[in-house]
């Protein structure tokens, strides 16, 4: 598949390798482009920039609609494609395209409360004088040429947030897939172009320590969004402020849950399962450890292996199949080293699945391990299918293992006591803790992202579009 630069579909003698996580085969090559091909992206970008702001805001808001109306008559194409490409179960896939139309859709409404504008009588103030004469509006303007990045576990969703905001406020994008997973975001370029300019929205392939370096020193960017890890995402936003750009950060969690001996605990370990193992556990907001009291660790920890033995893996393309490959042969090298290191940290295996031995997979495993444990799986951002069950003593101490780490993106409390949830939520260091149900949720027009490194800013398509335009006072004097 090539690459999109304004109308042109680029390719380059020297390729990327696509392979389908569930047996390791090639399925398409994209191009690796050199750094003059990004710089022409950028170009290219720019120059749409005034075509893209021709259109008025309300066609706008309509061409977004009918993005989306395209995304639905392509929704098995597009499923199919990610399930090769990234290797997450068809049935998550689909949801994914539909979710991924729902966001275009937001954009096209919220358009309009985005941009409205503000009307002020001055004579309100008394200081400076004069007033009486004087009268302001307050407006907001499109910011130029935004460069995104994305990691490769939410192919379709990724791209809608960080497209369908940027062009329903008149900014153009210049866009970077992973590498491992491009095929998905080039198909929704394709149909995104078929209702705006071309040039508004371009698809850059290859390096990715290259591309973000020319996002950062090229003066046509104005906007950086990055979803991705804590270290490359920091070091991008700190060189990036330094030049004068603005920087929307989505990081990496590692999602604590709580389960009090109040707790209803079928409730608790069906969403311990979701939030662990959707996806093998591929996502930002998983839930990476388990804090549960003492009193009711035993009767949770048999509740949950009995669920999860009924969990099966194989074929992502199997409508049955709850566990897919990882992503890459590194991701399970690193699921390897995390839970070596877990063990060697005493550490109990109480829990590990069975998975086929072609592809990408790692078993589903559980863990105990003491709140003073130093092991890698309780500090770190696992991304793969390793649960780490701790057993705490006290309230207090829940929230002390859960806040031991330098990530603060999603968490969640179960207990009966609303009084006693509130309180614990309101200790936790995270940008969102969700009483009773899964970290796996997310709400497309709600504040998402973290504190500590879990990112820069929060993201829902409302917020978005806020943080790609700029704010704009203009005086009448009369």
């Amino acid at each position: 598949m090539l690459a999109i630069i304004g109308n042109e579909r680029v390719d380059f003698e020297e390729k990327i390798a696509v392979r389908n996580p569930a047996n390791g085969e090639i399925i398409d090559y994209v191009p690796s482009l050199p750094r003059d091909y990004i710089k022409k992206a950028i170009d290219v970008a720019s120059e749409a920039f005034q075509k893209l702001n021709s259109i008025t805001p309300a066609k706008r808001a309509r061409a977004l609609m009918e993005v989306a109306s395209l995304i639905r008559e392509n929704a098995n194409d597009l499923a199919v494609t990610m399930t090769k490409e990234t290797g997450r179960p068809i049935k998550s896939s689909r949801a994914e395209i539909e979710r991924t139309a729902q966001i275009f859709e937001l954009a096209s409404s919220e358009l309009k409360r985005a941009l409205e504008g503000e009307f002020v009588p001055l004579d309100l103030y008394e200081f400076p004088a004069g007033n009486e004469k004087r009268i302001a509006f307050i407006k907001r303007e499109p910011m130029g040429v935004v460069g995104a990045i994305t990691p490769f576990n939410f192919p379709a969703a990724s791209f809608a947030h960080k497209v369908a905001p940027a062009l329903a406020v008149g900014n153009t994008v210049v866009f970077k897939p992973s590498s491992l997973t491009p095929l998905t975001q080039i198909k929704l370029a394709e149909i995104v172009l078929k209702k705006f300019p071309e040039g508004s929205v371009n698809v850059v392939t290859g390096n990715s320590e290259m591309i973000g370096d020319e996002f950062i020193s090229n003066d046509k960017i104005s906007l950086i969004t990055f979803t991705g890890s804590v270290s490359v995402g920091l070091e991008l936003a700190s060189r990036a402020v330094k030049n004068g750009k603005r920087v929307i950060m989505e990081l990496g969690g590692s999602d604590a849950m709580i389960v009090l001996e109040d707790a209803d605990l079928d409730k608790a370990v069906k969403s311990a399962l979701i939030g662990r193992f959707d996806f093998a556990g591929q996502f930002c907001n998983a839930t990476k450890r388990v804090i549960v009291r003492k009193e009711i660790e035993e009767e949770f920890v048999e509740k949950l292996k009995a669920e999860l033995q009924k969990y099966k893996a194989g074929d992502p393309m199997d409508e049955n199949v709850d566990i897919p490959p990882l992503i890459s042969a590194d991701a399970v090298k690193r699921m390897k080293e995390f839970l070596n290191d877990a063990i060697n940290e005493g550490g109990e295996k109480v829990f590990e699945g069975k998975v086929p031995e072609k592809g990408y997979y790692f078993p589903p495993v559980v863990l105990r391990l003491k709140p003073t444990s130093k092991a890698r799986v309780l500090r770190e951002e696992v991304f793969g299918p390793i649960l780490p069950i701790v057993p705490v003593e006290s309230d207090e101490e829940a929230v002390n293992v859960a806040n031991s780490t330098q990530y603060g993106l999603d968490a969640s409390v179960f207990t009966s006591n609303f009084s006693r949830a509130y309180e614990i939520a309101s200790k936790l260091k995270a940008g969102t803790v969700i009483i009773n149900d899964t970290t796996r949720l997310r709400w497309d027009n709600l504040p998402f992202g973290g504190v500590l490194k879990s990112g820069i800013g929060r993201e829902s398509v409302i917020n978005t579009m806020l943080e790609m335009t700029e704010t704009k006072l203009i005086v009448y004097s009369r």
